[in-house]
């Protein structure tokens, strides 16, 4: 991803991660492309540029595919998708040690359908909020 190549691999993801918005841009981008407007109705505390700098630093990253489709819309590359993926289990992971109770937590948070329209996507957010 990037020429750090001294650096520990561990280390190289938390300093991804530690960030605030781009876990959370990763899940999303993710579950389907995305314009920036919708991004933004999916993470309203975010001000539009500075989800405009994190998609770019995440574009630096490889994370973003540096080029926006025919309908300006982002969407992960491969690694994009595989630390996603690891971000999923985290959260899922961290939720079970955080609460004996949330053992079913791996069933709520079933994404979806790709079709679904941006409120249902919206009310989803908002129940994912509880766990990421």
């Amino acid at each position: 991803m990037t020429e750090k190549k001294d650096e520990c691999g561990v280390k190289y993801t938390l300093d991804v991660l530690e960030d605030r918005w781009q876990p959370r841009i990763i899940f999303w981008l993710g579950f389907r492309p995305f314009t920036i407007e919708e991004l933004h109705q999916l993470l309203p505390e975010l001000t539009d540029v500075a989800l405009k700098e994190e998609i770019t630093s995440l574009q630096n990253l490889r994370i973003v595919n540096p080029v926006v489709d025919e309908e300006n819309k982002y969407s992960l590359t491969d690694d994009g998708n595989d630390l996603r993926n690891m971000v999923l289990t985290m959260s899922i992971w961290g939720r079970q040690q955080m609460d004996d109770s949330a053992n079913r937590v791996s069933t709520q948070i079933v994404e979806p359908e790709k079709d679904a329209s941006m409120s249902e996507l919206i009310k989803y957010n908002e129940k994912l909020n509880e766990y990421m």
